[in-house]
């Protein structure tokens, strides 16, 4: 009997697919965007920088930031096996610069993991933040799907979208409600190499009526693209970051 029962849970296992966690790491992980600059006086918005090492040999991690408006920079950062890296400030501490903001490429041959956590210090309703993780370029695809937006009931929604390519990208927006009908659709969007497009309030900048439950898609037919929103709350001024999928890719 005891074999019996043994040999009927080997089948089980054997059967059951295997379970795997979700995994965004790779030897070069996207951040859409990092930044120090005002918000509303006298508040700031800073970054501060986590990338982990989960891996046995000692990374030696290239940090590409791509600055709007300004000159790539560079930083060669080394993390010991098994081990994490805390940058407070980072576009301050790391780059030296008082105000920037664009995207961040982190490149290491043996593979690593990010996230940024985006702050606003100073506010009078004191400080609020929101994580934005890293992704593996390979685990990017050509579209990216951000649902259950809103613009109502004490809400704003920020959407925008990064190119972490080394090349110029076409890219098309297309704005649905809940109910799948198209509420703003636009093509030809030129976003250059490494460079990030943001709209702040999605539907005051577009002209669209605020609501809920409203889906964006950013689509590009050539290379992977980071898609995200953040939905703001209009009374503290607490955001929820979220990244953009590919389910039909």
């Amino acid at each position: 009997m005891r074999r019996m029962i043994w040999g009927l849970l080997l089948a089980l296992s054997a059967a059951a697919p295997n379970a795997s966690a979700l995994r965004i790491e790779d030897t070069t992980v996207v951040i859409p965007v990092i930044g120090r600059f005002a918000g509303l006086p006298p508040s700031i918005w800073r970054t501060d920088l986590f990338i982990a090492n989960p891996y046995s040999p000692v990374a030696t991690v290239t940090a590409n930031f791509y600055v709007t408006g300004g000159a790539m920079q560079q930083k060669t950062l080394t993390i010991q096996p098994f081990s994490t890296l805390s940058l407070p400030d980072v576009v301050l501490n790391t780059f030296g610069l008082t105000t920037a903001a664009g995207e961040l490429e982190l490149s290491c041959p043996s593979g690593i993991e990010a996230r940024a956590r985006i702050y606003n210090a100073g506010s009078s309703v004191g400080e609020f933040a929101q994580a934005i993780p890293g992704i593996g370029k390979v685990h990017l695809g050509i579209e990216s799907f951000v649902y259950g937006l809103s613009g109502i009931n004490g809400n704003r929604c920020n959407v925008g979208v990064a190119n972490p390519n080394d090349t110029a990208v076409s890219l098309q927006i297309e704005i649905r409600d809940g109910n799948a009908n198209t509420l703003y659709i636009r093509s030809g969007i030129s976003l250059g190499p490494h460079q990030y497009l943001q709209y702040n309030d999605v539907f005051s900048t577009l002209g669209l009526t605020p609501q809920d439950n409203v889906t964006v898609y950013f689509t590009t037919a050539e290379t992977p693209i980071y898609g995200f929103a953040s939905i703001v709350r209009n009374d503290s001024g607490d955001p929820i970051f979220l990244f953009g999928t590919g389910p039909n890719v």
